[in-house]
């Protein structure tokens, strides 16, 4: 009888523990469904309801179709792009030495004779698209200027697309050089306008604060070349061209414009 007892009653405990977790398995189903009614709305939760199964399944098919991108894009990142960078980086060296160790800018361009290494023009084709790439195209632009080839490095630095404070900016100022190399003033003008107005700091600004204003002087535009001298020496008075700046400015005022100054002392 005893035992007949404790069967009953354990019985009666584990039907009461079922009870039980049903019932919190309903509260939990309960929660989730109030929830999913305030996200949805009513209409949406209606129709989520009617077609419980299909929307279960479209979210199966998004989160599927999601863990493949991703585990695209690792795989892709960490197997192709990564190596590759890394090939491309170590390219670029011995480039960069022949153009800035040596000043060796026709073999930085376009590689040596015998093949041993590649110039900046094929590394940056190579690597289009990757940080080795844009480096590669960024020197390639000043390589060019440099050996005097004014037109392939505007096309070149053109297509230089740097976010960060310094070469994304002296990519602008380098155009600018090469147009006022090629006697192109107003075109020099505007790339220099571009390159201190980007990203203000106190390297690159004032550098093309005065570049500007010298073509504004070439241009006879005297009084627009008084105002960016003053924000030279005004908003930058530590940098080394604080001085000079200030003095060109009172040349101005004094009607003395530098530009002729300085062409008359070259005669």
């Amino acid at each position: 009888m005893a035992e007949e007892k404790n069967n009953q009653e354990s019985e009666t405990n584990k039907n009461s523990n079922d009870s039980t977790v049903v019932s919190e398995s309903s509260n939990d189903e309960n929660v989730v469904e109030n929830t999913l009614e305030l996200i949805l709305g009513e209409k949406g939760y209606e129709y989520y309801l009617n077609n419980k199964k299909q929307v279960t399944l479209y979210a199966v098919i998004v989160l599927v179709l999601l863990l493949a991108v991703i585990g695209y894009k690792l795989i892709y990142i960490k197997m192709i792009v990564e190596p590759k960078e890394k090939e491309g980086i170590e390219e670029l060296w011995q480039a960069e030495s022949k153009a800035f160790d040596e000043n060796d800018w026709e073999t930085s361009i376009y590689g040596d004779s015998l093949g041993f290494f590649k110039g900046f023009k094929e590394i940056s084709e190579d690597y289009s698209g990757q940080k080795a790439g844009q480096i590669a195209q960024y020197n390639l632009g000043i390589a060019f200027m440099n050996n005097k080839e004014y037109e392939n490095a505007i096309i070149a630095l053109k297509k230089v697309d740097f976010n960060d404070i310094l070469l994304g900016t002296i990519s602008q100022g380098a155009i600018g050089d090469s147009y006022l190399q090629l006697g192109a003033v107003s075109d020099a003008l505007k790339y220099y306008e571009k390159a201190y107005s980007r990203k203000e700091n106190d390297l690159t600004t004032p550098i093309y604060l005065m570049k500007a204003a010298l073509c504004l002087e070439i241009e006879e535009r005297y009084e627009e070349a008084v105002v960016l001298y003053e924000k030279v020496y005004k908003n930058y008075p530590n940098n080394s061209s604080a001085v000079t700046a200030e003095k060109y400015a009172e040349s101005l005022k004094l009607g003395s414009p530098v530009y002729k100054f300085k062409k008359e002392d070259a005669e």
